[in-house]
């Protein structure tokens, strides 16, 4: 668990990605099993947003450690069309307690809205903040 104390050159990446189809759920253990290590390691927090088509990150972290994660998840073949969300400067992790924490977005009435704005962001040239606060609520 990384501690909430301030942090000098601390960052929030948002990306979107499209998942390989032929990929099941089982390759989204795989993803955490790695990237909880890895991101111990870099000091790097975050959650991942998926359902069956999209998925959709943050990462927090120093900038050159989650600018070259990712440049990795972009080169990953189980992401197709990667887009950049959002990159910011933070005074706080708003993820400090997840290594990597994964929750998938299930098909039902309450999460119509969410998967509506996962669909609608997945084909988006732009997206603002308070777009994306709605999975950050999601997620916590």
């Amino acid at each position: 668990m990384i501690t909430k104390n301030a942090e000098a050159n601390l960052y929030q990446l948002v990306y979107i990605s499209e998942r390989y189809r032929a990929d099941g759920d089982q390759v989204i253990n795989d993803i955490k099993l790695q990237a909880e290590s890895n991101n111990q390691k870099l000091n790097i927090t975050g959650a991942l947003l998926f359902n069956d088509r999209y998925f959709l990150q943050y990462i927090e972290g120093e900038l050159n450690a989650i600018n070259s994660l990712y440049n990795t998840i972009c080169n990953d073949p189980r992401h197709n069309n990667v887009r950049l969300l959002l990159r910011k400067e933070i005074a706080e992790r708003d993820f400090s307690r997840w290594s990597l924490g994964v929750k998938k977005l299930l098909d039902t009435e309450e999460n119509q809205d969410l998967l509506s704005l996962l669909s609608m962001l997945g084909q988006a040239k732009s997206v603002s903040e308070s777009q994306l606060d709605w999975f950050k609520l999601a997620l916590k």
